[in-house]
């Protein structure tokens, strides 16, 4: 499997049906639609995912549907992060026997933060289950709340769990994010906040996992090749719808309002769950907004 030169993954959102059960027949469209948007691979079961709405039997039907469905063009990793380490041993080796591409897992955010060496003990265990599997840790503070530094955790991890090659840093510290580049030779730093894209390429990003690339993944890829050419207004010119997004989903609430938008552009995947729920009229008409101004770019 030949990939770009920006690797590209989409975090996609898990279909349901109206009645809010899982909708595995819708897999395989969404997984065609990717293919068609020239993305490398598709991130499963994530925070667009709505992972922790799930049950573990949901999330591991989940990965078995895209491991059945994803064809040979698109890369396939799996989040497999749960406050029980048993369930996320549980889920890393389904995935792994499912023959994905790619665990992740955040580190547990209930209670006491842990510290660096409990999340890395958390994420040996993990990868002790699924030792045949590259494993990413996923850093993503405003939804966990954890502020542990991702170049710590990488530091002592590099020694500790010989699958890890990635982390989904999904933040807006920059110079964190260099950081963590810089911690260890081996590991991918793929960049996880859409709307600053430009900046995540400037500090040397080369890749991206996002949801907005289940709408946007050509504009995103003109970016990048804009910023490398040097084109630094021209990109971020490109750039504004995500950053359109970014302000209507930080009013009315991110993971209802990208998977409305992804359905408007894709396979219906159907309302999010509680805690989100579904969209107020208000808050539709906000994203019909998105829609008139995604229409040119997006088609």
């Amino acid at each position: 499997m030949c990939m770009s030169a920006f690797e590209l993954w989409a975090a996609t959102p898990t279909p349901f049906r109206a009645d809010e059960s899982l909708a595995t027949e819708v897999v395989p469209a969404q997984s065609e639609h990717l293919v068609a948007l020239g993305i490398d691979g598709a991130f499963v079961g994530g925070t667009t995912g709505e992972s922790m709405a799930l049950t573990v039997d949901e999330r591991a039907e989940l990965i078995s549907a895209w491991a059945e469905h994803r064809g040979d063009r698109l890369l396939l990793g799996a989040h497999v992060g749960d406050l029980s380490l048993v369930d996320a041993r549980r889920l890393a080796r389904h995935a792994a026997d499912a023959g994905v591409d790619l665990i992740a897992a955040v580190a547990p955010f209930y209670g006491e933060p842990p510290s660096v060496t409990a999340i890395v003990d958390y994420l040996a265990a993990i990868a002790d289950a699924a030792p045949d599997v590259p494993l990413c840790y996923y850093h993503i503070p405003s939804m966990t709340g954890l502020r542990a530094a991702p170049s710590a955790v990488v530091e002592q991890a590099v020694t500790r769990v010989p699958t890890l090659r990635a982390v989904k840093f999904t933040d807006g510290d920059l110079q964190e994010y260099v950081r963590t580049r810089e911690a260890a030779e081996g590991i991918r730093v793929y960049f996880g906040r859409d709307e600053l894209l430009p900046a995540g390429v400037a500090c040397g990003a080369t890749g991206a996992i996002g949801s907005l690339y289940n709408i946007l993944a050509p504009v995103a890829r003109e970016v990048v090749a804009r910023l490398r050419a040097g084109e630094v207004e021209t990109a971020l010119e490109l750039h504004r719808p995500f950053r359109s997004i970014a302000t209507v989903a930080d009013r009315w609430g991110s993971i209802p309002v990208v998977k409305e938008l992804i359905n408007r552009f894709g396979p219906d995947a159907g309302a999010a769950r509680a805690p989100w729920g579904r969209l107020s009229p208000d808050a539709v008409a906000a994203v019909d907004g998105l829609v008139e101004e995604l229409k040119a770019v997006a088609s």
